[in-house]
Protein backbone atom coordinates (compact mmCIF):
# COMPACT_ATOMS: atom_id res chain seq x y z
CA UNK A 1 0.00 0.00 0.00
CA UNK A 2 2.74 2.62 0.72
CA UNK A 3 4.66 2.07 -2.83
CA UNK A 4 0.85 2.47 -4.53
CA UNK A 5 0.64 5.51 -2.59
CA UNK A 6 4.50 6.65 -3.73
CA UNK A 7 3.56 5.63 -7.16
CA UNK A 8 0.18 7.67 -6.53
CA UNK A 9 2.50 10.57 -5.18
CA UNK A 10 4.71 10.34 -8.62
CA UNK A 11 1.85 10.36 -10.54
CA UNK A 12 0.77 13.45 -9.35
CA UNK A 13 3.63 15.14 -8.58
CA UNK A 14 4.44 15.28 -12.36
CA UNK A 15 1.11 16.35 -13.33
CA UNK A 16 1.01 19.56 -11.68
CA UNK A 17 5.32 20.29 -11.62
CA UNK A 18 4.58 22.73 -14.95
CA UNK A 19 1.87 24.67 -13.01
CA UNK A 20 4.76 26.94 -11.42
CA UNK A 21 7.15 26.35 -14.31
CA UNK A 22 4.84 28.36 -17.51
CA UNK A 23 6.18 31.90 -17.04
CA UNK A 24 10.20 30.30 -16.87
CA UNK A 25 9.57 28.17 -19.72
CA UNK A 26 8.06 30.77 -21.85
CA UNK A 27 10.91 33.36 -21.32
CA UNK A 28 13.71 30.60 -21.52
CA UNK A 29 11.97 29.18 -25.05
CA UNK A 30 10.90 32.97 -26.01
CA UNK A 31 7.29 32.10 -26.19
CA UNK A 32 4.18 32.98 -25.13
CA UNK A 33 2.31 31.95 -21.98
CA UNK A 34 -0.33 29.74 -23.95
CA UNK A 35 2.43 27.93 -26.24
CA UNK A 36 4.13 26.78 -23.03
CA UNK A 37 0.85 25.93 -21.38
CA UNK A 38 1.00 23.09 -24.05
CA UNK A 39 3.32 21.21 -21.20
CA UNK A 40 0.49 21.01 -19.13
CA UNK A 41 -2.73 19.69 -21.48
CA UNK A 42 -0.42 17.51 -23.48
CA UNK A 43 0.32 15.89 -20.27
CA UNK A 44 -3.65 15.80 -19.54
CA UNK A 45 -5.11 14.91 -22.64
CA UNK A 46 -2.62 12.05 -22.65
CA UNK A 47 -3.46 11.06 -18.32
CA UNK A 48 -6.80 10.83 -19.96
CA UNK A 49 -6.79 9.12 -22.84
CA UNK A 50 -4.61 6.12 -22.03
CA UNK A 51 -6.46 5.32 -18.63
CA UNK A 52 -8.81 3.30 -20.61
CA UNK A 53 -6.50 0.69 -22.24
CA UNK A 54 -4.45 0.36 -19.24
CA UNK A 55 -7.65 -0.85 -17.26
CA UNK A 56 -8.44 -4.23 -19.45
CA UNK A 57 -4.23 -4.64 -19.62
CA UNK A 58 -4.01 -4.75 -15.69
CA UNK A 59 -6.96 -7.06 -16.02
CA UNK A 60 -5.39 -9.88 -18.38
CA UNK A 61 -1.57 -9.44 -16.94
CA UNK A 62 -1.82 -7.85 -13.69
CA UNK A 63 -2.03 -4.99 -12.04
CA UNK A 64 1.71 -4.32 -10.35
CA UNK A 65 3.42 -5.44 -13.10
CA UNK A 66 1.89 -3.19 -15.48
CA UNK A 67 2.10 -0.07 -12.76
CA UNK A 68 5.98 -1.11 -12.72
CA UNK A 69 6.62 -0.90 -16.35
CA UNK A 70 4.09 2.39 -16.83
CA UNK A 71 6.37 4.19 -14.30
CA UNK A 72 9.24 3.58 -15.05
CA UNK A 73 8.72 4.64 -18.71
CA UNK A 74 7.26 7.98 -17.08
CA UNK A 75 10.49 7.89 -15.46
CA UNK A 76 12.36 7.83 -18.94
CA UNK A 77 10.01 9.97 -20.59
CA UNK A 78 10.62 13.01 -17.57
CA UNK A 79 14.69 12.50 -18.19
CA UNK A 80 13.61 13.56 -21.82
CA UNK A 81 11.92 16.34 -20.61
CA UNK A 82 14.83 17.57 -18.42
CA UNK A 83 17.13 17.36 -21.62
CA UNK A 84 14.18 18.92 -24.19
CA UNK A 85 16.42 20.96 -26.50
CA UNK A 86 13.17 22.42 -27.88
CA UNK A 87 9.41 23.54 -26.40
CA UNK A 88 8.41 21.15 -29.40
CA UNK A 89 10.29 18.28 -27.65
CA UNK A 90 9.57 19.24 -23.95
CA UNK A 91 5.66 19.16 -24.95
CA UNK A 92 6.05 15.31 -26.88
CA UNK A 93 8.03 14.29 -23.17
CA UNK A 94 5.22 15.41 -21.42
CA UNK A 95 2.65 13.83 -23.46
CA UNK A 96 4.42 10.60 -23.27
CA UNK A 97 5.15 11.38 -19.37
CA UNK A 98 1.39 11.47 -19.22
CA UNK A 99 0.31 8.52 -21.32
CA UNK A 100 2.30 5.76 -18.89
CA UNK A 101 1.49 8.00 -15.79
CA UNK A 102 -1.87 7.31 -15.64
CA UNK A 103 -1.80 3.75 -14.98
CA UNK A 104 -0.42 4.23 -11.57
CA UNK A 105 -3.63 5.34 -9.63
CA UNK A 106 -6.62 3.26 -11.61
CA UNK A 107 -4.70 0.37 -11.13
CA UNK A 108 -4.15 1.01 -7.76
CA UNK A 109 -7.65 1.31 -7.14
CA UNK A 110 -8.32 -1.89 -8.89
CA UNK A 111 -5.39 -3.41 -6.64
CA UNK A 112 -7.05 -2.00 -3.85
CA UNK A 113 -10.30 -3.56 -4.90
CA UNK A 114 -8.74 -7.00 -5.20
CA UNK A 115 -7.27 -7.48 -1.85
CA UNK A 116 -9.42 -5.26 0.44
CA UNK A 117 -12.71 -6.63 1.76
CA UNK A 118 -15.71 -4.17 1.06
CA UNK A 119 -16.85 -3.59 4.15
CA UNK A 120 -12.92 -2.18 4.67
CA UNK A 121 -12.66 -0.32 1.18
CA UNK A 122 -13.57 2.91 1.75
CA UNK A 123 -11.12 3.91 4.51
CA UNK A 124 -8.32 2.43 2.84
CA UNK A 125 -9.02 4.47 -0.29
CA UNK A 126 -8.85 7.36 1.58
CA UNK A 127 -5.72 6.79 3.28
CA UNK A 128 -4.33 5.89 -0.44
CA UNK A 129 -5.74 9.49 -1.89
CA UNK A 130 -3.30 11.13 0.74
CA UNK A 131 -0.23 9.95 -1.55
CA UNK A 132 -2.01 11.65 -4.80
CA UNK A 133 -2.67 14.56 -2.72
CA UNK A 134 0.65 15.13 -1.26
CA UNK A 135 2.06 14.74 -4.86
CA UNK A 136 -0.41 17.62 -6.21
CA UNK A 137 1.10 19.52 -3.26
CA UNK A 138 4.49 18.76 -3.77
CA UNK A 139 4.34 19.44 -7.72
CA UNK A 140 2.94 22.90 -7.57
CA UNK A 141 5.07 24.10 -4.69
CA UNK A 142 8.42 22.08 -5.49
CA UNK A 143 8.28 22.88 -9.39
CA UNK A 144 8.37 26.45 -8.42
CA UNK A 145 11.15 26.47 -5.85
CA UNK A 146 13.75 23.98 -7.89
CA UNK A 147 12.73 26.60 -10.75
CA UNK A 148 13.80 29.48 -8.19
CA UNK A 149 17.25 28.18 -6.86
CA UNK A 150 18.61 25.31 -9.47
CA UNK A 151 16.51 25.87 -13.03
CA UNK A 152 13.61 24.29 -14.32
CA UNK A 153 15.21 21.78 -15.61
CA UNK A 154 16.17 19.87 -12.43
CA UNK A 155 12.47 20.17 -11.57
CA UNK A 156 11.86 17.22 -14.24
CA UNK A 157 15.06 15.30 -12.80
CA UNK A 158 13.77 15.30 -9.71
CA UNK A 159 10.19 14.17 -11.01
CA UNK A 160 12.50 11.16 -13.04
CA UNK A 161 13.99 9.57 -10.52
CA UNK A 162 11.20 9.62 -8.26
CA UNK A 163 9.61 8.20 -10.84
CA UNK A 164 12.81 5.16 -10.85
CA UNK A 165 12.79 4.73 -7.27
CA UNK A 166 9.08 3.96 -6.68
CA UNK A 167 9.09 1.66 -9.63
CA UNK A 168 12.30 -0.32 -8.26
CA UNK A 169 10.91 -0.83 -4.75
CA UNK A 170 7.48 -1.52 -6.29
CA UNK A 171 9.20 -4.16 -8.48
CA UNK A 172 11.26 -5.86 -6.02
CA UNK A 173 8.64 -6.55 -3.50
CA UNK A 174 6.51 -7.99 -6.35
CA UNK A 175 7.62 -11.09 -6.28
CA UNK A 176 7.20 -11.47 -2.28
CA UNK A 177 3.60 -10.40 -2.82
CA UNK A 178 3.13 -12.51 -5.76
CA UNK A 179 4.10 -15.45 -3.72
CA UNK A 180 2.67 -14.56 -0.11
CA UNK A 181 -0.76 -14.41 -2.75
CA UNK A 182 -0.54 -17.78 -4.11
CA UNK A 183 0.21 -19.33 -0.23
CA UNK A 184 -3.21 -17.42 1.52
CA UNK A 185 -6.39 -19.02 0.24
CA UNK A 186 -8.50 -15.95 -0.57
CA UNK A 187 -11.05 -14.67 1.63
CA UNK A 188 -14.66 -14.64 1.51
CA UNK A 189 -16.15 -11.81 -0.97
CA UNK A 190 -12.31 -11.30 -2.34
CA UNK A 191 -10.57 -11.76 -4.97
CA UNK A 192 -6.30 -11.93 -5.52
CA UNK A 193 -5.55 -12.06 -9.41
CA UNK A 194 -7.68 -11.03 -11.87
CA UNK A 195 -9.81 -12.70 -14.55
CA UNK A 196 -10.92 -10.68 -17.26
CA UNK A 197 -14.31 -11.17 -19.04
CA UNK A 198 -13.26 -11.63 -22.51
CA UNK A 199 -11.73 -8.65 -24.71
CA UNK A 200 -11.71 -5.46 -23.99
CA UNK A 201 -15.43 -5.09 -26.02
CA UNK A 202 -17.03 -7.53 -23.91
CA UNK A 203 -16.14 -6.18 -21.07
CA UNK A 204 -17.40 -2.86 -22.02
CA UNK A 205 -21.14 -4.56 -22.81
CA UNK A 206 -21.07 -6.09 -19.11
CA UNK A 207 -20.23 -2.63 -17.54
CA UNK A 208 -22.79 -0.67 -19.56
CA UNK A 209 -25.77 -2.94 -19.44
CA UNK A 210 -25.15 -2.94 -15.73
CA UNK A 211 -27.28 0.40 -14.40
CA UNK A 212 -25.82 0.64 -11.20
CA UNK A 213 -22.37 1.02 -13.49
CA UNK A 214 -24.12 3.59 -15.55
CA UNK A 215 -25.23 5.62 -12.45
CA UNK A 216 -21.78 5.59 -11.18
CA UNK A 217 -20.07 6.39 -13.96
CA UNK A 218 -22.57 9.22 -14.87
CA UNK A 219 -22.06 10.77 -11.68
CA UNK A 220 -18.58 10.82 -11.50
CA UNK A 221 -18.85 12.46 -15.00
CA UNK A 222 -20.61 15.14 -13.74
CA UNK A 223 -19.00 15.92 -10.62
CA UNK A 224 -15.67 16.54 -12.85
CA UNK A 225 -17.74 18.50 -14.86
CA UNK A 226 -20.20 20.83 -12.42
CA UNK A 227 -16.60 21.30 -9.70
CA UNK A 228 -13.46 21.58 -11.09
CA UNK A 229 -14.68 24.56 -13.82
CA UNK A 230 -15.41 26.34 -10.67
CA UNK A 231 -12.50 25.32 -8.41
CA UNK A 232 -9.87 26.04 -11.23
CA UNK A 233 -11.57 29.63 -11.35
CA UNK A 234 -10.89 30.11 -7.66
CA UNK A 235 -7.37 32.19 -8.49
CA UNK A 236 -8.94 33.91 -11.38
CA UNK A 237 -11.39 35.10 -8.94
CA UNK A 238 -9.46 36.27 -6.41
CA UNK A 239 -6.95 38.29 -8.57
CA UNK A 240 -9.25 39.87 -10.70
CA UNK A 241 -12.19 40.73 -7.93
CA UNK A 242 -9.98 41.71 -5.07
CA UNK A 243 -6.71 42.16 -6.87
CA UNK A 244 -4.66 39.89 -4.94
CA UNK A 245 -1.49 38.29 -5.98
CA UNK A 246 -0.77 35.53 -7.73
CA UNK A 247 1.13 33.70 -5.28
CA UNK A 248 -1.48 34.37 -2.40
CA UNK A 249 -4.49 33.25 -5.58
CA UNK A 250 -2.28 29.89 -6.01
CA UNK A 251 -2.23 29.27 -2.20
CA UNK A 252 -5.47 29.82 -1.55
CA UNK A 253 -6.34 27.51 -4.45
CA UNK A 254 -3.92 24.89 -3.05
CA UNK A 255 -5.86 24.47 0.03
CA UNK A 256 -8.55 22.44 -1.80
CA UNK A 257 -6.06 19.74 -1.14
CA UNK A 258 -6.04 20.08 2.25
CA UNK A 259 -9.96 19.98 2.56
CA UNK A 260 -8.86 16.57 1.35
CA UNK A 261 -6.11 15.50 3.64
CA UNK A 262 -8.99 16.69 6.58
CA UNK A 263 -10.57 14.09 4.98
CA UNK A 264 -7.98 11.40 4.67
CA UNK A 265 -6.66 11.46 8.05
CA UNK A 266 -10.27 11.35 9.35
CA UNK A 267 -12.41 9.13 7.26
CA UNK A 268 -12.31 6.10 9.32
CA UNK A 269 -14.46 8.20 12.09
CA UNK A 270 -16.39 10.12 9.24
CA UNK A 271 -17.48 6.85 7.54
CA UNK A 272 -18.86 5.17 10.91
CA UNK A 273 -20.63 8.38 11.98
CA UNK A 274 -22.29 9.19 8.66
CA UNK A 275 -22.31 6.22 6.23
CA UNK A 276 -21.70 6.38 2.61
CA UNK A 277 -25.11 7.76 1.89
CA UNK A 278 -24.50 10.80 4.57
CA UNK A 279 -21.41 11.53 3.10
CA UNK A 280 -22.54 11.85 -0.51
CA UNK A 281 -25.41 14.10 1.25
CA UNK A 282 -23.03 16.22 3.48
CA UNK A 283 -19.90 16.49 0.74
CA UNK A 284 -22.37 18.34 -1.79
CA UNK A 285 -23.46 21.20 0.97
CA UNK A 286 -20.34 21.56 1.66
CA UNK A 287 -19.40 22.08 -1.71
CA UNK A 288 -22.48 24.37 -2.03
CA UNK A 289 -21.90 26.52 0.65
CA UNK A 290 -18.47 27.23 0.15
CA UNK A 291 -19.70 28.06 -3.51
CA UNK A 292 -21.90 30.66 -1.75
CA UNK A 293 -19.29 32.08 0.42
CA UNK A 294 -17.20 32.51 -2.95
CA UNK A 295 -20.18 34.43 -4.71
CA UNK A 296 -21.00 36.59 -1.56
CA UNK A 297 -17.77 37.56 -0.01
CA UNK A 298 -17.06 41.44 0.56
CA UNK A 299 -12.98 40.48 1.17
CA UNK A 300 -10.71 37.61 -0.11
CA UNK A 301 -9.79 36.22 2.81
CA UNK A 302 -13.15 33.89 3.55
CA UNK A 303 -12.06 32.06 0.19
CA UNK A 304 -9.28 30.25 2.54
CA UNK A 305 -12.71 28.75 4.81
CA UNK A 306 -14.18 28.24 1.44
CA UNK A 307 -11.99 26.42 -0.54
CA UNK A 308 -11.21 23.95 2.30
CA UNK A 309 -14.59 23.37 2.71
CA UNK A 310 -14.80 22.43 -0.59
CA UNK A 311 -12.26 20.21 -0.63
CA UNK A 312 -13.48 18.26 2.17
CA UNK A 313 -16.67 17.99 0.19
CA UNK A 314 -15.35 16.83 -2.69
CA UNK A 315 -13.35 14.25 -1.09
CA UNK A 316 -16.17 12.85 0.71
CA UNK A 317 -18.47 12.40 -2.03
CA UNK A 318 -15.14 11.15 -4.24
CA UNK A 319 -14.14 8.73 -2.23
CA UNK A 320 -17.70 7.18 -1.67
CA UNK A 321 -18.19 7.28 -5.60
CA UNK A 322 -14.23 5.73 -5.59
CA UNK A 323 -15.76 2.49 -3.43
CA UNK A 324 -18.35 1.91 -5.33
CA UNK A 325 -16.50 1.76 -8.59
CA UNK A 326 -14.11 -0.84 -7.72
CA UNK A 327 -16.79 -3.43 -6.84
CA UNK A 328 -18.67 -2.30 -10.61
CA UNK A 329 -16.83 -5.42 -11.72
CA UNK A 330 -15.22 -8.11 -10.21
CA UNK A 331 -13.98 -10.14 -13.97
CA UNK A 332 -12.93 -6.70 -15.48
CA UNK A 333 -11.91 -4.43 -12.53
CA UNK A 334 -9.58 -2.84 -14.43
CA UNK A 335 -11.97 -2.13 -16.89
CA UNK A 336 -14.28 -0.44 -14.81
CA UNK A 337 -11.95 1.73 -12.52
CA UNK A 338 -10.67 2.81 -16.12
CA UNK A 339 -13.73 4.15 -17.52
CA UNK A 340 -14.45 5.61 -14.18
CA UNK A 341 -11.44 7.50 -14.08
CA UNK A 342 -11.28 8.18 -18.01
CA UNK A 343 -14.66 9.70 -17.11
CA UNK A 344 -13.69 11.75 -14.26
CA UNK A 345 -11.09 13.28 -16.51
CA UNK A 346 -13.26 13.93 -19.42
CA UNK A 347 -15.76 15.80 -16.90
CA UNK A 348 -13.30 17.93 -15.91
CA UNK A 349 -11.94 19.13 -19.48
CA UNK A 350 -15.57 20.19 -20.56
CA UNK A 351 -16.00 21.60 -16.88
CA UNK A 352 -13.49 24.18 -17.08
CA UNK A 353 -13.74 25.03 -20.89
CA UNK A 354 -17.66 25.48 -19.68
CA UNK A 355 -16.77 27.68 -17.07
CA UNK A 356 -14.22 29.69 -18.22
CA UNK A 357 -16.48 30.99 -21.05
CA UNK A 358 -19.42 31.59 -18.81
CA UNK A 359 -17.10 32.94 -16.20
CA UNK A 360 -15.93 35.62 -19.03
CA UNK A 361 -19.53 36.16 -20.51
CA UNK A 362 -21.45 36.13 -17.73
CA UNK A 363 -19.05 36.39 -14.54
CA UNK A 364 -17.68 34.72 -11.57
CA UNK A 365 -21.04 34.50 -9.32
CA UNK A 366 -22.65 32.54 -12.33
CA UNK A 367 -20.29 29.50 -12.27
CA UNK A 368 -20.12 28.87 -8.60
CA UNK A 369 -24.15 29.24 -8.56
CA UNK A 370 -24.18 26.59 -10.76
CA UNK A 371 -21.75 24.55 -9.12
CA UNK A 372 -23.36 25.03 -5.73
CA UNK A 373 -27.28 23.94 -6.83
CA UNK A 374 -25.41 20.96 -9.10
CA UNK A 375 -23.11 19.55 -6.36
CA UNK A 376 -26.13 19.53 -3.91
CA UNK A 377 -28.58 17.96 -6.24
CA UNK A 378 -26.04 15.62 -7.03
CA UNK A 379 -24.33 14.72 -3.74
CA UNK A 380 -28.18 14.45 -2.54
CA UNK A 381 -29.44 12.33 -5.72
CA UNK A 382 -26.25 9.41 -5.47
CA UNK A 383 -26.94 9.47 -1.63
CA UNK A 384 -30.49 8.93 -2.07
CA UNK A 385 -29.80 5.83 -4.48
CA UNK A 386 -27.11 4.24 -2.62
CA UNK A 387 -29.26 4.19 0.61
CA UNK A 388 -32.03 2.04 -1.33
CA UNK A 389 -29.24 0.16 -2.51
CA UNK A 390 -27.90 -0.63 0.69
CA UNK A 391 -30.51 -1.61 2.26
CA UNK A 392 -31.69 -4.05 -0.51
CA UNK A 393 -31.02 -7.79 0.36
CA UNK A 394 -27.87 -8.26 -1.09
CA UNK A 395 -26.21 -5.30 0.43
CA UNK A 396 -24.25 -2.14 -0.71
CA UNK A 397 -22.33 -3.66 -3.19
CA UNK A 398 -24.56 -7.01 -4.42
CA UNK A 399 -23.17 -10.26 -4.59
CA UNK A 400 -19.40 -10.44 -6.67
CA UNK A 401 -20.97 -11.71 -9.91
CA UNK A 402 -19.77 -11.07 -13.95
CA UNK A 403 -20.65 -7.27 -15.23
CA UNK A 404 -22.09 -6.14 -11.74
Amino acid sequence: MLLLALCAFASAASMRICDPLLPVLARDFDTSLAAAAATTTGFAIAYGATQIFFGPLGDRVGRLPVIVVAIAIAGAASVACALAPTLQVLVGARVATGAFAAAAIPLSLAWIGDNVAFSERQPVLARYLIGQMLGMTAGQIGGGVLADLVGWRFAFWAIALLFAGAALMLYRSMRQEAAERRAAAPAAGMRTDAAPAGGFLQQCRLLFTDRWAVIVIGTVTLEGVLLFGAVALIASHLQRTFGVSPSVAGTVSALFGLGGMFYALNAGRLIARLRAPGLCRLGGSLIALAMVVLMFQPVWQPAILATLMAGLGYYMLHNTLQTQATQLSVQARGAAIAWFASGLWLGQGIGVSMAAAAAQRHGFELVFAVTAVGLAVLGFAFGRVLKAREGSVNGPAGPARSGS
